[in-house]
């Protein structure tokens, strides 16, 4: 089968069943709005770009800036699609991710492929509050066209995906029924449980020399796409002074991007949280023992998971990050602020629970664990990870709801493709 890939990052959530398809033999293309995507290449899977012609006018009305957007995104996505066609690509089966336009016109060109969607979220008024500064009524109106793009795509799909329950139950009723339930996969052969008796070395980004984290160190970890209020950056470092005065031993390692990914930027410094806080803050005593390691690579980011003493994971509500699920497959310490994000991937003896607006209680909940980590490091850890959640798991739900799909798809169109997914 000639299977297409179309999404604005890559490889993003399509990384394992692309290259599960191209090893089973299949004709894999990746459509990626990345720059650059050489970088992580996927063996059998040829990526080719799109981009936008122009960007939204600055005369659209505000409500319809992002709708414009989507709008370009698909046309870009339509051209090069029609492209492939000319060259003598014509698409059997359509991965695309939702909501940002890549689908929009896909009808129109490939009437008779077979399309799912990989959909993420759905905007609600008060959960859209947290990617907000000023979530103003006019606001909230504009956000709430954010839907119309998602409702689209919705109907022109076959079969739709969201990788959980809780993103699931976010969707209106009407359109339950045709997204089904599969998460990406967690690679278990790297994100397992290790002992580490000696120094660590993390080698991120953002260091000029690779960081060593002593052996007899406490270490206190924290990870994240941005630092930003979406994911509770801001009640992390408010948590520090205190826990630095009283651990002397006490390191603390940030991994992560200095932007907002999700939400919104700081009032002042440029608009980066980090150096916002770090002015909020100001210089207080053990600064030199805070690490802004930018991004790991997946080893030293496992290796620090297995390592920390405690790893917080901090969310509102929105998308549950990979992250949470890979800190739980190593079986790291965690931390976590009980939410309707979180409560589902762990259980109540599998973390320590916190209220994220209770910020006294943040520092003291984390001091009252730290004070016995040496101790807990001499046990072995588990993982914390459900088994449906490994990769091998969803690879197989994958294939499941594909041959499904298309074995549908044969009985009521002569075109679709008659093959199994293998």
């Amino acid at each position: 089968m000639n299977i297409l890939f179309v999404h604005g990052n890559y490889p993003a959530q399509f990384v394992h069943i692309a290259q599960s398809l191209a090893n089973s033999g299949h004709q894999v293309i990746y459509l990626t709005q990345k720059k650059n995507p050489e970088v992580w290449p996927i063996k059998g899977v040829e990526v080719r770009r799109f981009d936008c012609h122009r960007q939204p006018s600055p005369q659209t009305h505000q409500y319809l800036t992002s709708t414009e957007h989507s709008v370009l995104r698909g046309q870009a996505v339509t051209r090069e699609i029609a492209r492939l066609i000319k060259e003598g690509f014509t698409p059997n089966l359509i991965f695309f991710h939702v909501g940002n336009g890549f689908g929009l016109f896909l009808r129109q060109l490939v009437p008779h492929t077979l399309v799912v969607g990989y959909t993420e979220w759905w905007f609600h008024d008060q959960q859209s509050r947290w990617l907000f500064d000023d979530y103003s009524f006019d606001r909230r109106l504009l956000v709430s066209m954010r839907n119309g793009v998602v409702l689209q795509e919705l109907e022109i799909c076959d079969r739709c995906v969201t990788p959980t329950q809780w993103q699931w139950e976010q969707f209106p009723a009407a359109y339950r029924s045709k997204i089904d339930v599969v998460f990406d996969g967690v690679d278990t052969n790297l994100f397992q449980p290790r002992m580490i008796t000696s120094d660590l070395l993390l080698a991120g980004d953002a260091l000029e020399e690779p960081l060593c984290i002593p052996q007899d160190a406490i270490v206190l970890s924290y990870a994240t796409r941005g630092m930003e209020p979406l994911r509770g950056f801001p009640e992390f470092m408010r948590m520090l002074p205190l826990l630095l005065e009283r651990f002397p031993g006490l390191q603390v390692v940030i991994a992560g991007i200095d932007r907002a990914a999700y939400s919104f930027k700081a009032p002042d410094c440029d608009g980066s949280w980090k150096k916002y806080m770090l002015a909020e803050l100001e210089d207080f005593p053990g600064l030199d023992r805070v690490h802004f390691t930018g991004s790991l690579v997946y080893r030293d980011y496992q290796l620090l998971l297995c390592r920390s003493d405690l790893h917080v994971y901090f969310t509102r509500p929105y998308v549950t990050s990979w992250g949470l699920f890979q800190a739980a497959a190593s079986g790291a310490h965690l931390m976590v602020n009980r939410d309707p994000a979180t409560t589902y991937v762990l259980k109540e003896h599998q973390a320590l629970w916190v209220d994220l607006d209770d910020q006294d209680a943040l520092a003291q909940s984390a001091a009252e664990w730290l004070v016995g980590a040496k101790a807990r490091r001499q046990t072995q850890r588990q993982s914390l990870l459900l088994p449906e959640w490994e990769l091998k798991s969803c690879l197989s739900s994958w294939r499941d709801l594909l041959n499904e799909l298309v074995v549908s798809a044969a009985s009521s169109r002569q075109s679709a493709p008659s093959s199994e997914i293998n």
